[in-house]
């Protein structure tokens, strides 16, 4: 697949992004992979790209809120098809059951997982 990674972090003059081709994942238990139609870019990801934030692993992909087109399904997947058009947020999961989940404030969970 194509994508864009920062590489080398830096200032955005100085190009830290780079297109490169990396192997399409693999959806995993209860996963969908999607085909990205438009994703938008935050300040968090120039962060990234621009070397304010650490990333957490090589080549990463800036963008995490995403729309596109279903196209492969993991084990036990049912809620959505091949071929469904869906919308996917930043934050992909938290815990539910400490103080920020239960009113509402979900994005400063401790345990939360993140799109991306």
């Amino acid at each position: 697949m194509r994508a864009w990674v920062a590489d080398r972090p830096g200032p955005i003059g100085s190009g830290p992004l780079h297109a490169v081709e990396l192997p399409e994942p693999s959806p995993g238990p209860g996963e969908v992979r999607v085909r990205v139609q438009a994703c938008g870019v935050c300040r968090t990801d120039l962060h990234l790209a621009e070397g304010d934030l650490a990333p957490r692993r090589p080549l990463t992909v800036p963008g995490h809120e995403v729309v596109g087109i279903v196209d492969a399904r993991g084990p036990g997947a049912t809620r959505f098809e091949v071929g469904d058009r869906i919308g996917i947020a930043w934050l992909r999961g938290t815990c539910g059951r400490c103080r920020w989940c239960r009113t509402g404030r979900e994005n400063l969970c401790r345990d939360a997982t993140f799109t991306g």
